[in-house]
């Protein structure tokens, strides 16, 4: 029997959690470029400052599922945004890159919590209404897109870029109040833990996108070489102990389920493609044209906002000609656009280019918008999603994603060749339309109420 759906402020509460999420990201590419003059740092080091927060929420990513569980995911998202509040503050105060590049690191381990908290929380609840409700979940991270840029440039505006931390910092605070006024507490699990096989999971997964950052910021090659090393053979020795361990944390066939196996590739890539995005344009519209925090703002909106505003079309077209197809149409889109940005870019005169790049952004944000609301949707639905490591899994693949979305932009960037920078999304697209296409589509399901903690030995009900 489904439990009954709380009022539509604990839902507007939870999608809010969802956005400023979204805006731990998004609120420094605007006044990125005023960063770095404060701080004196060049346009490689300072994405490393984006590329942290993202670092840290990959590798914080399965124990946050897990301990979601356990704990209760409003236990443990109150306290993460608590979390959330004091790395803000200690980013306000930053001194130099290097403590801010920590103190981002902390607002990642912290903003790991919310994925995870608010779709048990959602899919919990609002069990006979999953695909609207996680097309809206998509929405709201295009809305935390949106508002992003242009109130990180508002701020850095009127009050310099030190002021942009303090106001997520409030925003926080706000947030857990209301969490625990509004929002009723799902219940909290008893899944097992197997120390070894979080510990592989964590070390794998942190090797290879610490390898990537280090790539991405122009690294010596042996310390690439043994990052990448130590997070292959962390990966291997995970594999190898969840297929001889009746403890395992998540049994490998659910992984390989063809629902979970795509939407997670798929999240992972749209999410690479975002971070190149949001990264590049930025830097490219400051340095290239010499535009205000604010004015960067009120171009790369277009991005985020079409994100939001299609994801939820992007659900009803789905009901019509299926999810999958919706996925398929959304790559196909961002295997093009991508390339677009350069040439628009390029055009002559001061408004053109602009008026060019913000309508190629808007069609790439509808595109990442369907993709995501999809990939959000088949993850719910796979028997996967009884399991908070493997949730967790799902996000540390999508924040993984963003960390080489940034690594990508770091390396090629500096190059000077906009479209070789570009080029990286739409190849990724190309390739993730090639994955998903291929096999059968996966078995239909019915959506039923959840038993979270059941463990990964326990039966999964597909949804």
């Amino acid at each position: 029997m489904a439990p009954e759906e709380p009022g539509r402020a604990a839902y507007v509460v939870l999608l809010a959690c969802t956005t400023l999420g979204t805006l731990s990201s998004t609120l420094i590419t605007s006044p990125i470029n005023q960063i770095a003059d404060g701080l004196e740092a060049g346009p490689r080091e300072i994405v490393f400052a984006v590329a942290a927060f993202t670092l840290a929420m990959v590798v914080a990513a399965p124990l946050a599922g897990w301990l979601c569980e356990r704990l209760g995911p409003r236990r443990f998202l109150v306290a993460s945004l608590g979390l959330m509040v004091a790395a803000g503050i200690g980013a306000a105060l930053s001194p130099d890159l290097l403590t801010l590049v920590g103190m981002r690191a902390l607002q990642g381990l912290a903003c790991s919590a919310i994925p995870p908290a608010v779709q048990q929380t959602l899919g919990f609840f609002w069990v006979h209404n999953r695909a609207r409700v996680m097309a809206t979940w998509a929405s709201a991270i295009g809305v935390g897109q949106a508002l992003g840029p242009p109130i990180g440039g508002l701020v850095a505006d009127l009050v310099g870029w030190r002021g942009v931390f303090v106001t997520h910092a409030a925003l926080a605070g706000l947030l857990a109040v209301l969490l625990l006024r509004v929002v009723p507490a799902a219940p909290a699990g008893r899944p097992p833990m197997h120390v070894t096989g979080m510990l592989t999971l964590v070390v794998g997964a942190g090797g290879l996108v610490g390898a990537l950052t280090v790539v991405g910021q122009g690294g010596a090659l042996v310390t690439t070489l043994a990052l990448a090393a130590v997070g292959l053979v962390g990966v291997l020795v995970h594999l190898m102990i969840a297929r001889r361990s009746s403890r395992a944390l998540v049994e490998p066939r659910l992984l390989r389920e063809p629902r979970y196996f795509r939407s997670t590739v798929a999240a992972g890539s749209v999410m690479s493609i975002l971070g190149m995005f949001i990264v590049a344009t930025p830097l490219e519209l400051g340095r290239g044209f010499g535009l205000s925090p604010g004015r960067i703002g009120a171009i790369t909106v277009a991005l985020a906002a079409s994100m939001a505003i299609f994801a939820p079309v992007s659900s009803r077209i789905g009901e019509r000609i299926t999810p999958r197809r919706v996925m398929h149409a959304g790559l196909a889109v961002l295997v093009c656009t991508p390339l677009l940005v350069p040439p628009a870019l390029a055009l002559e005169g001061s408004t053109a280019p602009l008026v060019a790049a913000f309508a190629v952004l808007a069609l790439s944000g509808c595109a990442i918008g369907a993709v995501q609301s999809v990939a959000a949707l088949g993850a719910m639905r796979s028997p996967a999603s009884r399991n908070g490591t493997a949730m967790g899994i799902h996000n540390m693949v999508r924040f993984s994603g963003l960390a080489a979305g940034y690594a990508w932009v770091a390396l090629s960037y500096p190059t000077g060749h906009l479209m070789l920078v570009f080029a990286g999304p739409a190849t990724l697209a190309a390739l993730t339309l090639a994955v998903v296409l291929v096999g059968p589509p996966a078995a239909p399901v019915v959506d039923t109420a959840p038993t979270l903690g059941t463990g990964p030995g326990s039966p999964a009900v597909g949804t």
